[in-house]
């Protein structure tokens, strides 16, 4: 009984410290990427193939990248259980993550840039107040905004250098973030104040302040819904760590789960429930305004 309680204070110890460590490091490059400007800092391997995954998923370096991530993932299945199905089973987790953990990237990115789009065109719009052409005040920001989205206009600025119209290029910018309303929004905003004229300056000032407004009022929603989205997060994961756990105290009673078909049956059965669970709680706790 002794044993059996210290191995799970070893256990809980052990998820606690990686944990904390696994955070500390993710704020780490969340600061670093905050503090990047002008300069492309080089990055990683690992992250340059990530990024492969974020600009082009079907592309054939794409594809080697997720072949290549199952073959290993299915060898260590082999080696962990034997076993053909929970390998291939670890074969296609391994197809799948490399994208998802490049999707989940691109959320986060995608976040960072909707929450600085509001200061951005406060500093387009004192720019225009300023004197400067529409031209001009993107490379302003390009200069003196924050990345993601500075590196963003950069880009357009980039592309009406080459000779590219600025209505193609600021629908560019849109189309590489469809998960962006609000950058949607504001191109339409700024092609429609160019074709018909108007004061660009005030309706960007205007926009802004709508996008802060809504930011506030999500803000208030997401707090309500804290609560159930990490009862969702609790209701997946307790099974999984109830299996390790009794896996890792008593391996002869969880063993039939990996070492025979009908057990690797049950387990994707019971995966698929968790997940769709899952999937079900998070569909009612989002709400998007």
């Amino acid at each position: 009984m002794i044993l059996i309680l210290l191995k799970t204070l070893i256990a809980f110890l052990s998820f606690g410290i990686v944990y904390f460590i696994v955070i500390k490091i993710a704020q780490d490059l969340e600061r670093k990427k905050e503090a990047e400007k002008e300069k492309p800092k080089r990055v990683s391997g690992v992250l340059n193939l990530f990024d492969v995954l974020e600009r082009a998923p079907n592309s054939p370096k794409a594809k080697k990248i997720k072949l290549i991530s199952l073959l290993i993932f299915f060898v260590f299945g082999i080696f962990l259980t034997k076993t053909i199905l929970f390998s291939l089973i670890l074969g296609m987790a391994g197809f799948i993550l490399p994208q998802a953990i490049a999707n989940l990237r691109k959320e986060r990115k995608a976040k960072r840039i909707d929450a600085q789009l509001a200061d951005g065109l406060v500093l387009i719009a004192n720019s225009l107040k300023a004197g400067m052409s529409f031209p001009q005040t993107l490379e302003v920001m390009a200069r003196q905004g924050t990345p993601p989205l500075s590196k963003e206009f950069e880009e357009v600025s980039r592309e009406l250098k080459i000779g590219v119209p600025m209505e193609k290029a600021l629908f560019n910018l849109a189309e590489r973030w469809p998960e962006i309303p609000n950058l949607r929004i504001a191109v339409i905003a700024i092609n429609i104040a160019q074709e018909v004229g108007g004061n660009l300056a005030e309706t960007l000032a205007r926009l802004s302040e709508t996008m802060r407004k809504r930011k506030e009022i999500q803000g208030k929603i997401n707090a309500l819904t804290t609560q159930g989205k990490i009862s969702g997060i609790i209701t997946a994961m307790t099974p999984v760590a109830l299996f390790v756990f009794i896996y890792w105290m008593n391996p002869d009673v969880m063993s039939p789960m990996i070492t025979t078909t009908m057990g690797n049956l049950m387990l994707v059965v019971i995966a698929l429930l968790i997940f769709s669970g899952f999937m079900v709680i998070r569909k009612i706790v989002n709400i998007d305004i």
